[in-house]
């Protein structure tokens, strides 16, 4: 028997592959699987209520580390402006690689089969999801639509309102001011504002 390197317990092992029989890589294992489950979890709830965000750069180019593939991946889905949430981690766990890389996973490691199910998405969970994020991202489309049309009205009237006092100083201080600077009742409205800085 050669050395083993075993990559749950991050050691080389002398005594071959039966290393994973013992106590302490099967406890390792169910420490690994224990987290790595916890992060699943949160990501299967977003199969029937996908998560939208504005996107953050801070909070959502995070990776994560897929034991089963051993590499490291997106954990969110975004096009820059928006993000779905888990996205990625979920999409990547319902390919055909990530299944088959589970399956040798599990038979390497000798772990309990009753769970391998829970980190593998299955074909209808991935298009449940489709449907559920395309449905998500218009009711998002749309929110955002009414919220910027809320605040273009908000500005729209803010501006009329400084067009107002401009106009109501223009006709209160200026009728008297015509003896002594003729040239700004000809001025538009516009270079008034410059003026007085509004």
């Amino acid at each position: 028997m050669g050395p083993f390197y075993c990559e749950i317990c991050r050691q080389t092992d002398f005594s071959g592959k039966g290393h994973i029989y013992g106590k302490s890589h099967q406890s390792k294992l169910k420490v690994v699987l224990v987290k790595f489950l916890e992060k699943v979890k949160e990501a299967r709830r977003c199969i029937k209520r996908p998560q939208v965000e504005k996107f953050d750069a801070v909070e959502h180019e995070q990776k994560f580390w897929c034991y089963c593939c051993q590499q490291e991946i997106q954990k969110h889905v975004t096009d820059g402006r928006v993000t779905v949430l888990h996205g990625a981690l979920l999409e990547h766990m319902s390919t055909r690689e990530h299944r088959t890389k589970t399956h040798a996973f599990w038979w390497k490691n000798k772990a309990d089969p009753k769970l391998k199910e829970k980190f593998i998405i299955t074909e209808e969970e991935a298009e449940r999801l489709k449907e559920e994020v395309a449905k998500t991202l218009e009711q998002y489309e749309e929110k955002e639509d009414t919220l910027l049309k809320e605040q273009a009205d908000i500005i729209r009237s803010q501006e009329h309102h400084r067009l107002e006092v401009l106009q109501s100083l223009r006709e209160v201080c200026f009728p008297g001011m015509k003896q002594l600077y003729p040239y700004l009742i000809k001025l538009p409205i516009t270079v008034i504002k410059n003026l007085l800085h509004l």
